[in-house]
């Protein structure tokens, strides 16, 4: 298998981890979303669609955009559509990429102007890691606020999504 096969597998993972996690936060109970930890929880789900944002910018060439790395402000409501957008474009440009591309280079810019090349690869890994991270902030803070927390493992998303017998033997 090819291993830009496996990324696009890892991020079809991580769109249904995103689904069950939006859905997590919307469980949290009208009572308690008014707690400081559940504006933590949704600014921590802003944070991770928009570094698949401003990451998927930076990698095809631009600067990031304007949007911050965290709103803190952010609203519940707003984040579907974004995270449905940001899906989008990232399914986009894993399908145009292959294994050659993934030890390509991208430029980028810390804060203070030093700038730095990464390899694609090691960003994309980089942001799976990253994302089960913060998913599992998430989570803690929906169980401590009342709201019903849901498996992302990702052993049982493969075991009913992706396995078939032939993965099983070999």
């Amino acid at each position: 298998m090819e291993l830009i096969t496996r990324y696009r597998e890892w991020f079809a993972y991580e769109r249904d981890c995103n689904t069950k996690m939006l859905a997590m936060l919307e469980s949290v109970p009208d009572a308690n979303r008014q707690d400081e930890r559940f504006g933590l929880a949704v600014a921590l789900a802003d944070h991770l669609v928009a570094c698949r944002e401003k990451w998927l910018d930076v990698m095809q060439g631009g600067d990031g955009g304007e949007t911050p790395w965290r709103n803190e402000n952010t609203e519940l409501a707003t984040l579907q559509s974004r995270y449905t957008a940001m899906e989008e474009m990232w399914v986009v440009f894993l399908n145009s990429m292959n294994d050659d591309s993934l030890g390509s280079q991208f430029r980028f810019f810390e804060f203070d102007g030093e700038q730095f090349y990464l390899r694609m690869e090691i960003q994309i890994a980089q942001l799976l890691g990253h994302a089960q991270y913060h998913r599992g902030q998430i989570a803690l803070i929906v169980d401590q606020l009342g709201g019903e927390v849901v498996d992302t493992d990702y052993v049982d998303w493969w075991w009913y999504n992706i396995r078939t017998p032939t993965n099983l033997t070999g």
